[in-house]
């Protein structure tokens, strides 16, 4: 590895958490603005919060593809595959906090995501300077990158009622309302169970 490339990386250890956090509370920075509605997390569930680490590293990526020079398409598989494994690792990571009880779990699973982009990062490296030929799984990567927009897009917007997109402590789907009865949400949501 070039010395430059592992300069980046140490930074994208240290940039990547710190915009989590932006993105995180970038909903209630732009007063519900669109901008925060689409990037920003809107609620607790955990989708929205696999959304912001997903866009965080995916930010970091294209950060460092503008300084790439040459083996753009090694990089470019590398980071298509690692933000597939963010995703997939943040939701199961964070259906297991749900699974486990866990009732303040904003420090876990903030602790989850640093550690799942770490591991990204790794995964990333690793295939981007292994042996293997993953030049050829370029078209293929493009088709998944387009899958997941399709996927961010219509699940940000429309969020279909399964756990995955509950905020745990209303009960309730996408953009929450400014005005609402916590103390009905609460009795209705005990209800329920």
């Amino acid at each position: 590895m070039k010395k430059e490339t592992v300069k980046m990386r140490l930074w994208g250890l240290v940039i990547v958490p710190l915009m989590i956090i932006v993105f995180k509370n970038l909903y209630s920075l732009t007063n519900g603005a669109l901008l925060g509605i689409f990037f920003g997390a809107v609620n607790g569930s955990m989708w929205e919060q696999t959304k912001v680490v997903m866009l965080s590293y995916l930010v970091w990526s294209l950060v460092e593809a503008i300084g790439k020079r040459s083996g753009f398409h090694r990089f470019a598989v590398s980071r298509i595959i690692s933000l597939w494994f963010v995703g997939i690792f943040c939701l199961a990571t964070y259906l297991l906090i749900y699974a486990l009880g866990v009732e303040s779990a904003g420090l876990p699973r903030f602790i989850c995501a640093i550690a799942v982009c770490f591991s990204a990062f790794a995964l990333s490296a690793r295939l981007e300077y292994g042996e293997r030929k993953i030049e050829q799984l370029f078209l293929p990567c493009v088709f998944m990158m387009l899958l997941l927009i399709a996927v961010y897009c219509s699940f940000t917007v429309f969020p279909p009622h399964m756990i995955l997109f509950e905020d745990i402590q209303t009960g309730m789907y996408g953009i929450i309302p400014e005005y609402i009865d916590s103390g009905a949400i609460a009795l209705d949501t005990l209800y329920r169970v």
